[in-house]
This record gives structure tokens, sequence and C-alpha cells, in this order.
């Protein structure tokens, strides 16, 4: 095996643009594409051509047709595939690695254990990232073996700044921020939905609903980031005493809103691909909870 490579000589910039091959150009391939584009070489290849070349055209790396040209240029490897497709992609693209790479895996519930198996290479780092990365506000966990041959965690978080909020974890956790973090845009989305739709009732214009919708859960969120506050203390600094607020809460609370929305998030990290769950489990059958 090779030595391990001193890759912290020079600290990530502009003067010093790292070389990192996409394999896979789906959602997020793409959107990791376009944001790190403007600061480091991106090599693109999927095995449908015209994703990587979709991306070209809005010039947002170059493209290769080659597996073996996409990762002989690149230092950084993003592996972008569907999991169910691994097993398949695993030995075209073993064939290619070396141990100058650093592989950092995409792939849903794929352990660290279970990339070496198909890829016996120094540094693997596994990535957990939502879909607000594609506006440089994601939120994106990570985490590696406990050597750092190559690129060190503070080299790897200064690379992926661009996406949003990063943090490192134990892998014993990325299946819960999985569920927390990855499928929780979706919750949101489904709030401001709600939210949207009660304005228009209102008599609201859908357009000035949505408006109000985001800026009042963006301002929510930069006010308890900001204040440090717990989020109960800043809801009871909206409520007076019988007015429209507590009323609101109260039907939360008559509706049992706050324990079905933690039931529904825990359901998710339950329910994660390769998580065997006991028929016993409080959450067994949260699938069919309706809020009422």
């Amino acid at each position: 095996m090779n030595q391990p490579i001193n890759k912290s000589a020079q600290p990530f910039s502009t003067q010093n643009p790292q070389k990192i091959a996409i394999i896979g150009c789906a959602n997020m391939g793409s959107a990791i594409a376009e944001r790190l584009s403007s600061h480091h070489q991106i090599i693109l290849y999927d095995h449908n051509p015209e994703k990587a070349t979709k991306l070209v055209n809005n010039a947002f790396g170059t493209t290769t047709t080659s597996l073996e040209e996409a990762l002989e240029k690149a230092d950084i490897v993003i592996l972008a595939i569907k999991p169910q497709n691994l097993k398949q992609s695993a030995p075209s693209i073993q064939e290619f690695l070396k141990d100058k790479h650093t592989l950092i895996s995409l792939l849903t519930s794929i352990t660290l254990l279970q990339l070496k198996e198909f890829f016996p290479i120094s540094q693997i780092v596994r990535m957990m990232p939502n879909t607000p990365l594609l506006c440089g506000e994601g939120m994106i966990a990570f985490c590696s073996q406990e050597r750092e041959p190559f690129y060190t965690k503070d080299q790897l978080s200064t690379l992926f700044a661009p996406l949003g909020k990063l943090l490192w974890l134990n892998e014993n956790k990325i299946d819960a921020f999985t569920a927390l973090a990855g499928s929780g845009p979706a919750f949101i989305f489904a709030m401001i939905e709600a939210i949207v739709e009660s304005g228009i009732a209102m008599g609201f214009p859908a357009t000035e609903a949505q408006a109000i919708a985001c800026q009042m859960i963006k301002g929510s969120a930069a006010l308890l980031e900001s204040s440090e506050k717990h989020p109960a203390e800043l809801k009871w600094q909206v409520t007076s005493p019988g007015g429209t607020t507590i009323e609101g809460l109260k039907t939360f609370e008559d509706h049992a809103v706050i324990p079905k929305c933690v039931q529904i998030l825990v359901f998710g990290k339950e329910k994660a691909p390769g998580i065997k769950r006991s028929k016993t489990s409080p959450y067994y059958n949260i699938g069919s909870i309706l809020i009422a």
C-alpha cells in the first residue's frame, strides 16, 4: 500500500483547486457539481452521458464517457449513484480506484465497512446531504474512519462549505440524521404548503401567501439560531393570554400534532434501509398514523 500522502501543505483555495470526480449526475451529484465548480476542477461521469453533458453545458465542470479517465484525473471521488446500483457498478469503479483517492459516498445506508469491502482503499468518507444544498443552505453530515491519511476533517469541511452547514458524526447516528435532516425538508415543505393554503383560504393571492409562509419560516429559524433560546421559550413570547395564538396551540395539543410529528420523524429512522424493525417497536405501525 502506498504511504499516506500529505495533502495538508496548502489550504483549499481558488489558487489550490482540488480535482474532484463525481460519479453519478442525478439530483445530488448535479447540485454538488454546481456548488463546487467555481472553485475546483470537476470531472463528471454518468452512465447516461446526457446528464453529465447537461451540466457541462451549464459550465459546471468537464465530462467524460470514460470512467478510467474520470478517476485518473481526480484525487477526490464523489460516489453519487443509487445505492441499489452499487453491487453492479462497484467492480468497474474499483478497477480504476487507486490508493491516492479519497472516496466520498452519498449512498444511503451503505456503511463504511460495506464500502471498504467494495473499495479497499485508504480513505473512505460517508456524506449525507439534504436538498437545501441546492441553494447553499444544506445540512450535511459526514463520518469517516478514525485515521485521516489524506484529507483532514478540517480540509473536507472547507471543501464542502459552499453546500451549507456541516456536521461530523459517529456512523451510528447517520441513519438518524438521514431521517431528521434528509427527510425533514419534505415535512417542512408540507407545512409551508398548509400555511399557503390557509393564506389562500383567508383571501391572500397564492404568491403573497407563499411569500408570507417562506419569510415566516426563514425568520423564525433565524431568530431561534441567533437567540440561543429554547424553541418553547420563543413560542410563548408570541403567545398572549386569550389570544389567537394560544387557541391555535390548543388545537395543536387537542390533535397531538407535536407528538405525531416526533413519531413521524423517528419512524423515518426505524424505516431506514438495512434496519430491521421489531414488531414491539412503538413506531412499527406509525406509517398508518393520520393527523386528525
